[in-house]
């Protein structure tokens, strides 16, 4: 027999059989039960006849986030011609000691737009404007020594704005002494008409604005992000026009 031919059999098995007898030094596995990150409250309803060219509101849905970081969640629905939809909140708002900054005096309550074309407020008091806050992107520590000016609701566009200091990586709203639902997000105050001029607010009666007990977003294409374990409650808001007629289903997905 060819020489060669023996060396080229001889080497492939002394290759198995050292690896056979080589083994492994340890073997572990893992095993884990994978939870959904989001919940939602049963909120389907049957809100019966309706007249066109009215609203309707459905019912109000809690969705929580139950994981330990933030998630986004995105809102989309299979409106037709003729309904549009939109999904409102409520914030609670109320006095506070401008020097501890806690809470004084009894709060309100406003409903305002978390999913829609336009962003609205209502409910707020007779002789006030509700206004958005954004703290000075320099930073959270700046925000008293350089107060910023009230921003009108009316055209705002999604809140809060990019460069608001308040959902940079410092912000932390969730921690004392505001111990807040959502840890990031938009702040709206209620101010008195008299205590407002052209975006100027008169800074000597700040103990009578009313200041967020949350913060709050608001986004046109349904996107929100969810602070670890905060919960968001929005109300489906279906505007009916003129000339739409029969039964209609409309389903919102929360993905």
């Amino acid at each position: 027999m060819d020489k060669k031919k023996i060396m080229m059999f001889l080497i492939p098995v002394l290759a198995i059989t050292l690896v056979s007898a080589i083994g492994y030094y340890a073997l572990f596995s893992t095993s884990f039960n994978v939870l959904p990150a989001i919940s939602i409250s049963e909120c389907s309803d049957d809100l019966g006849e309706v007249y066109s060219g009215g609203q309707v509101q459905g019912e109000e849905c809690v969705i929580t986030n139950d994981a330990p970081t933030e998630r986004t969640i995105t809102f989309s629905d299979d409106s037709e011609a003729g309904i549009d939809v939109s999904y409102g909140g409520t914030l609670s708002l109320s006095k506070k000691d401008t020097t501890t900054w806690a809470v004084t005096g009894e709060p309100i309550e406003v409903e305002y737009t978390v999913i829609g074309e336009e962003f609205e407020v209502t409910g707020v008091p007779e002789g006030h404007t509700a206004i958005y806050y954004k703290d000075e992107v320099v930073g959270l520590e700046g925000r008293v020594a350089n107060p910023q000016p009230a921003i009108s609701i009316v055209g705002t566009g999604n809140l809060p704005h990019l460069d608001d200091a308040n959902i940079d990586e410092l912000a932390d709203y969730c921690a004392e002494p505001d111990n807040y639902n959502q840890c990031k997000g938009a702040k709206l105050w209620i101010v008195p008409n008299g205590d407002l001029s052209e975006g100027t607010l008169n800074w000597a009666n700040m103990a009578n604005y009313y200041y967020e007990l949350d913060l709050i977003q608001y986004n046109a294409e349904g996107q929100i992000v969810l602070s670890p374990g905060a919960s968001l409650t929005v109300t489906p808001i279906y505007d009916i026009a003129v000339g739409v007629n029969g039964t209609h289903t409309i389903t919102t997905e929360i993905a």
